[in-house]
């Protein structure tokens, strides 16, 4: 038992040893962080150890910029996934987890048409990619957007790639195309731009929201997440409209969408108050699951909630306006 444990820290702290001297490399060639490659290794891996920081968010907080005392205010990788799981659990993490038991469970507010390949037969499969001409197919043991893609019935050969992948158990979730409203596809025409709504509720039964952010593709990509090109920018919760130029993983700002050229800052977005309605009334379906993003779509024949992400990702809130939130998400949560 002692021996699996002292293992299991020493593959830990490779890790982190190796992503840090990577990730420092990288941002160093590139000129992203102005700062030597050995002091700006050894203050990522200071970083880490002392606020649980990891790369991205030592690079996305800009934390070359800012002393320890101002790190430790962030929501950093490792507070942020013992947050999750101190306020949720096992349970709720992994019905979170499954893109299948979370569509079931939130049934009321999943209305888009799926299908789970684990527990359907190829005709099945076929039948559903048929009769729907279009699907997105999401792999189960992905996250955070990965394998994501778009496929159409009359590609014969991806659906045969597609279904020999299954046949190989590697198992996906088959859901129904959903769009815009007009005033959101407009942004990028390609993606489902979402809101993520991050909401805490506490022990006392009381919700807050943390932070609301829209999510808009900027490439030709089905996806809106920051991996596949997407850009974040901030709603104000109180007025429905974007209050921050967009960023993408770069650091890149835009005041005007990189892909559209629409004016972003004020831009409204619609029927706000049914938005922020929908997310209450979703997160209290399970409310042992007390600190959750709720990615929401506003589509011509209503809201559709796409998934809840436990734990939210830090990035998406806190990169935007680079005001960190640890103190609040403390207080909230209480």
């Amino acid at each position: 038992m002692i021996g699996k444990k002292l293992l299991k820290k020493i593959k830990v702290a490779h890790a982190i040893w190796r992503d840090n001297w990577q990730y420092s490399g990288s941002y160093t060639r590139e000129g992203a962080i102005k700062k030597a490659r050995i002091p700006l290794f050894f203050d990522m891996l200071y970083s880490e150890l002392t606020t649980g920081s990891d790369p991205h968010n030592y690079y996305m907080f800009y934390f070359e910029n800012l002393s320890q005392q101002e790190r430790r205010k962030w929501i950093t990788n490792h507070v942020n996934a013992h947050t999750a799981a101190r306020h949720s659990g096992k349970e709720i993490w992994n019905l979170f987890e499954d893109k299948a038991k979370f569509n079931a469970r939130f049934k009321d507010y999943v209305k888009r048409r799926w299908l789970d390949t684990r527990t359907s037969s190829s005709e099945q499969i076929t039948e559903f990619i048929k009769s729907l001409g279009r699907v997105i197919v999401k792999p189960l043991n992905m996250s955070a957007g990965e394998g994501i893609f778009l496929l159409h019935a009359d590609d014969i050969d991806k659906t045969k790639q597609l279904l020999s992948n299954i046949r190989e158990g590697h198992h996906c979730l088959l859901e129904e195309v959903k769009e815009n409203v007009a005033e959101l596809k407009a942004l990028n025409p390609t993606s489902l731009n979402t809101i993520r709504v991050v909401t805490c509720l506490n022990s006392k039964g009381e919700l807050h929201f943390l932070c609301t952010v829209l999510r808009m593709g900027s490439t030709d990509s089905c996806i809106d997440n920051s991996i596949g090109g997407g850009v974040t920018s901030y709603i104000d919760t109180k007025t429905g409209r974007l209050c921050t130029p967009a960023i993408d993983r770069k650091r890149q700002s835009f005041k005007q969408h990189p892909h559209t050229g629409i004016e972003l800052i004020g831009y409204q977005i619609p029927h706000w108050e049914d938005v922020l309605e929908f997310a209450r009334k979703a997160a209290f379906v399970e409310p042992r699951a007390h600190y959750v993003g709720w990615d929401i779509a506003l589509c011509p024949d209503g809201l559709e909630l796409i998934e809840g992400n436990i734990p939210p990702g830090e990035g998406i809130i806190q990169a935007c306006d680079r005001i960190p939130k640890r103190e609040m998400l403390v207080e909230y949560l209480k």
